[in-house]
């Protein structure tokens, strides 16, 4: 089972950031960098208000959820992200009678934040009851969707907010297979103790999803406001590139493997959770070193082919940067952010919350005016690794996410040695010729099947073994 629901989360997910990148090549072409800096802005707003109403319920129904009670537990979430969306519609309204805001740009962050709901929701609960093909399905057809939406909207509007609203009704329309696969649970009975379970154990998640929300937006926010929707444009297309590779693939190990950890937890403790756990830890391991080695050696080629000049020489210098700040969001998210899920209290991810907004906060207010986006990506790199640290060191007893430190030790000294060996190709005098390129994405590719191989990421060599016995006799 591990390894069937892995491979289906990341070959859906896989399958969507191509078409998302797709969706990044189109929308950057259609879009002039100052209609894509401001479709950035004001989504940043959405997400802001996303996290701070709509977070909370669908993940305290993950750690709290019990198959026994899921009827009500189903129709309680329910009930609870229905009212989370009237809040953070008089949240919008009153920012536009204070005159933060114009009414229609306050409209479509609302739109956006319901269908972001909408969605969200749906999967969490599909991916709890382990509704693996309906939650797969729903991820690749919104990629569909946002594509084919979004192109039309630029195309006819050429306008930041009706991008925004064709985004939003993407994601509806992709809720459907989720909200089938789960429908019979939707109709259930809301439960005031339930309600209390779920508001007992997520209170501090009300704040906690908020603020990191805000936190991983502020530096759009700074630059929007001091350097300008330009700047913005380049900075976030190539930073969202990013978050969204290394995120697809820390997604899908939390969709399918943290899931199942869980499940043996709730049967046998942390112990029985361990090997699942150590697992996951190895495959995001191997997918930030090879993903990092990637991005670092063809960061030329792949900016210059998928976002175009305009956007060209701002990405390429924060492209280290933001290679790290992704890599330390995905471990910070999906593994040791985890932990909570394994708690019997959320209270940690509020402080590592606190801990993201303080320092991205704090180093985006002295260094973007300074030193622009590469200033916002040193913010970010050095604020999504200061929230990882609070997880490894907050957490004591047997509830901790294990380290398997030597075989992490060992695959980023493969990855490692694959760089070097890119390097010098790059000194030959194929270098960057496209027989060189091919040489070199072949040795990349060769490298990462090698290492996942001799580690035994996802059980590779075990399954290959046992199917050559099979075969054999």
């Amino acid at each position: 089972m591990i390894a069937r629901h892995t491979l289906i989360y990341v070959g859906s997910r896989g399958l969507a950031a191509a078409l998302n990148m797709g969706s990044l090549a189109v929308f950057t072409r259609l879009a002039p960098t100052e209609v894509y800096g401001l479709y950035l802005l004001v989504l940043s707003w959405a997400l802001v208000l996303y996290g701070a109403t709509c977070q909370w319920p669908k993940f305290s129904f993950f750690a709290l959820y019990d198959e026994a009670r899921a009827a009500a537990q189903v129709g309680t979430v329910t009930r609870l992200l229905a009212t989370m969306i009237g809040l953070a519609a008089i949240s919008a309204g009153l920012a536009c009678l204070l005159g933060f805001v114009e009414p229609r740009p306050a409209m479509a962050i609302v739109f956006a934040v319901c269908g972001m709901m909408i969605f969200e929701g749906s999967a969490e609960i599909a991916r709890t009851r382990l509704e693996v093909g309906a939650v797969a399905l729903s991820i690749v057809l919104r990629a569909v969707l946002v594509l084919g939406l979004g192109s039309v909207s630029l195309l006819l509007f050429g306008d930041a907010v009706d991008l925004l609203l064709a985004t939003a009704i993407a994601n509806v329309i992709a809720a459907i297979p989720n909200l089938r696969a789960i429908g019979a649970l939707l109709w259930g009975a809301g439960s005031l103790a339930e309600a209390r379970r779920l508001l007992d154990y997520g209170w501090p998640l009300v704040m906690s999803f908020g603020i990191a929300a805000l936190a991983q937006t502020l530096d759009r926010l700074i630059i929007g406001s001091s350097v300008g929707v330009r700047e913005l444009g380049a900075y976030g297309a190539f930073a969202d590139f990013l978050r969204q590779s290394f995120v697809v693939f820390g997604d899908s190990i939390a969709l399918a493997l943290i899931s199942i950890a869980k499940r043996d937890a709730r049967e046998g403790g942390m112990v029985a959770a361990r090997p699942v756990l150590e697992g996951a830890a190895r495959l995001l391991t191997l997918i930030a070193a090879f993903g990092a080695v990637f991005f670092l050696a063809f960061d030329d080629l792949i900016v210059t082919v998928l976002l175009g000049v305009d956007y060209r020489d701002a990405a390429l210098r924060v492209a280290p940067l933001l290679v790290a700040a992704s890599i330390l969001l995905m471990f910070r998210s999906y593994y040791f952010g985890q932990v909570i899920y394994f708690a019997r209290s959320s209270r940690l991810d509020a402080v590592a919350s606190f801990v993201l907004l303080a320092v991205i906060g704090g180093l985006s207010a002295l260094l973007i005016p300074r030193f622009g986006v590469e200033g916002a990506a040193i913010a970010v790199a050095i604020g999504q690794g200061a929230a990882c640290l609070v997880f490894i060191l907050g957490t004591r007893g047997p509830i901790r996410m294990p380290v398997p430190w030597r075989d992490i030790t060992g695959i980023a000294a493969a990855a490692l040695t694959c760089r070097l060996a890119i390097a010098g190709i790059d000194l030959t005098p194929i270098g960057r010729a496209p027989a060189g390129i091919g040489l070199e994405l072949i040795l990349l590719g060769s490298a990462a099947f090698a290492t996942a191989w001799y580690f035994d990421i996802l059980g590779m060599s075990a399954i290959a073994a046992g199917r050559w016995k099979r075969a054999v006799r």
